[in-house]
């Protein structure tokens, strides 16, 4: 049940989490949101670590898992999903991410050998047929190209693979922070390496874009996440991939909410928006019972 839980909260932050970070997208670009979310996330974890951990625990087992997860996501995932909410809007772009259910089921059932039942596949066609909707005639707040699809997509796959990955580690250790630690600080040095290659081709889409408005919102959402992303590795440390990703992937539904209320300006929430939303939420419901 606590796994339950922590999925539900991972799924609110998560949802929210998008608001201010389309806002600060106005003033910088993805690779710096990405970048500050790591940074504020890879802080709180070490301090939390420092503070309730002894220093010879933190090569623990499953160690190499969490390094890998780290390469994958939220790294590198991180700026693919920023990348779609600047090109395609949090409406179109955040439904296409909640398809890490899928792509974290079917890896589930491969890697980790977990039951695959009727609801699981009929949930999983939901979700495939939502995310088509959304790519063929989705809404949106600017004109968008299907191309940029890749984008999201992209990033659903890198959170699946890490997933998995992660809980091949948790499997071998008691420690879930200490993991969620080694996963974050690998995925900072990742993205750093990435900013830095960037900023040598003097690409102004990739390298950092610093101003106070921007790095206030996108701190702001670096808190809410790391708090998410806490509270993720809590949930799959407790529960099974295939009952913690479906819930956690319920944060399309609370995108939709929070995108409505606080960016009803700019967001425009279609019809096949909507139902597109309706169709990934319920694949992931029917894949939780």
């Amino acid at each position: 049940m606590y796994g339950e839980l922590y999925a539900i909260i991972t799924a609110v932050l998560r949802g929210f989490a998008v608001i201010p970070t389309k806002k600060g997208l106005r003033h910088s670009n993805p690779s710096t949101s990405a970048f500050v979310y790591l940074v504020v996330n890879t802080a709180i974890l070490w301090m939390i670590t420092l503070l309730f951990y002894p220093w010879d625990q933190m090569f623990v087992s499953g160690f190499e898992f969490f390094v890998l997860a780290g390469i994958l996501a939220p790294g590198i995932g991180a700026n693919m999903k920023a990348i779609g909410i600047s090109r395609l809007g949090v409406s179109i772009s955040t439904p296409i991410v909640g398809s890490t259910t899928f792509f974290s089921l079917l890896m589930a059932v491969t890697l980790l050998g977990e039951k695959v039942t009727i609801y699981l596949l009929a949930g999983a066609v939901l979700i495939f047929l939502g995310v088509n909707l959304l790519a063929w005639g989705g809404g949106g707040e600017v004109e968008w190209k299907k191309r940029d699809i890749i984008f999201p997509l992209a990033a659903a796959l890198l959170f699946a693979g890490s997933t998995n990955l992660r809980k091949l580690g948790l499997l071998r250790t008691d420690y879930p922070i200490i993991g969620a630690t080694i996963t974050s600080t690998v995925s900072l040095i990742v993205l750093t390496m990435k900013i830095l290659v960037s900023g040598m081709r003097n690409s102004n889409d990739e390298g950092l874009v610093l101003n106070t408005e921007a790095l206030k919102l996108f701190m702001f959402s670096g808190v809410i996440n790391s708090v998410a992303f806490l509270s993720y590795f809590l949930a799959l440390s407790a529960s099974y991939v295939v009952k913690i990703q479906p819930i956690s992937g319920t944060n399309p539904l609370f995108s939709i909410i929070f995108s409505y209320l606080f960016l009803r300006e700019e967001e425009r929430i279609t019809p096949n928006v909507i139902i597109s939303t309706l169709l990934i939420v319920a694949g992931i419901v029917l894949i939780t019972i």
